[in-house]
């Protein structure tokens, strides 16, 4: 354990003392329309593991038989490692959500590198070296840069972002929650949802939750994974 505390101030001296030189901020991802076959969703969550939060989720998911994708910030994987092997254990995909949650988007190329292989590192240094690197990542707050683009393809990782998030600042209870939610998803035949299970209060979170998976199956939406949902959609270039 000695050696990852190292690793880890090693990697945020790195990323906290390297001369700041901002990437410009990349105003889209790609010149692709996504679409995928009609009522597919897929589960993400972003900033855990938190034992506030995360169990409770892990309980709803597997109360369904659901399958999600937890994008993991490597600081709390440290501090929880028992949540992160549950998470594991419970047959859900762990990606890669940097070290320690900055503003990705306003670093140098080397520092969102630093960020990226400290997020790595430090769940290979929960699950083991066997646990294979995360492919999957996603950039806190979803901003990307140029630096960003590039450290992921660099990093043979591949950027996921959403078009459905269950927190917003106009909803402050689990109903409209589960209504606002609802609407999006129904009116985009699906998508990429998006939770979060840590760093804030994510009480609304857990209570809506259970109502918005229940609504989706009890409607015949297809929850796969998010590895199933991108061999599902096909891309065309945009117009």
């Amino acid at each position: 354990m000695r050696t990852w505390s190292l690793l880890l101030s090693v990697l945020l001296a790195l990323v906290l003392l390297l001369p700041a030189h901002p990437q410009a901020v990349v105003a889209a991802m790609e010149p692709t329309l996504s679409i995928v076959p009609d009522k597919t969703v897929t589960l993400t969550f972003d900033d855990g593991p938190d034992p506030r939060y995360t169990p409770a989720i892990l309980d709803m998911l597997k109360k369904r038989h659901l399958q999600a994708t937890f994008f993991i910030v490597g600081r709390n994987a440290i501090e929880h490692p028992d949540l992160v092997r549950r998470i594991e254990r419970d047959g859900h995909t762990i990606a890669n959500h940097t070290l320690t949650h900055p503003h990705l988007e306003q670093l140098t190329l080397t520092q969102v590198n630093a960020e990226l292989q400290g997020g790595d590192a430090a769940l290979t240094s929960v699950l083991g070296p066997t646990f294979p690197i995360p492919h999957f990542f996603r950039p806190p707050r979803g901003n990307v840069s140029q630096a960003i683009l590039e450290t992921t393809e660099n990093m043979h990782k591949q950027l996921i972002l959403w078009n459905v998030c269950v927190e917003n600042h106009s909803t402050t209870t689990p109903d409209q929650v589960e209504a606002r939610v609802m609407d999006l998803i129904r009116e985009r035949h699906g998508g990429i949802l998006l939770a979060h299970d840590g760093e804030l209060d994510r009480s609304l979170t857990v209570q809506s939750l259970p109502r918005i998976l229940d609504d989706l199956q009890r409607e015949g939406y297809h929850i796969v994974t998010l590895q199933e949902y991108l061999d599902r959609q096909t891309t065309k270039e945009a117009r």
